[in-house]
């Protein structure tokens, strides 16, 4: 996100949250965010999220989540191997 920040609080389940400086290279550091936990994000940072098993959480954000403002301030990119998930994204149906 350019200006977003966000937290997110897990109220079920596990989040497993991949993370590394906007820009960098590197590969990205996981860390697993479990039930009662939380992990904050500040903008500017790449991130993305995996789920080993069914989770339930909260995202309590700066700027309003409507798909509208959420697309118009964040930037996707190619982070995580996809090959052993169920992926998401705005295009994709529901």
């Amino acid at each position: 996100h350019k200006t977003d920040w966000h937290y997110c609080y897990v109220l079920s389940g596990t989040i497993e949250y991949y993370h590394r400086p906007t820009g960098s290279k590197e590969k990205p550091e996981v860390l697993l965010v479990k039930k009662g936990e939380m992990v904050f994000t500040p903008p500017m940072m790449d991130h993305g999220m995996k789920f080993p098993v069914d989770t339930i959480f909260l995202t309590l954000s700066r700027n309003p989540r409507d798909q509208d403002t959420y697309e118009a301030d964040v930037v996707r990119i190619k982070m995580l191997d996809e090959s052993d998930s169920i992926c998401w994204r705005p295009e994709n149906e529901y």
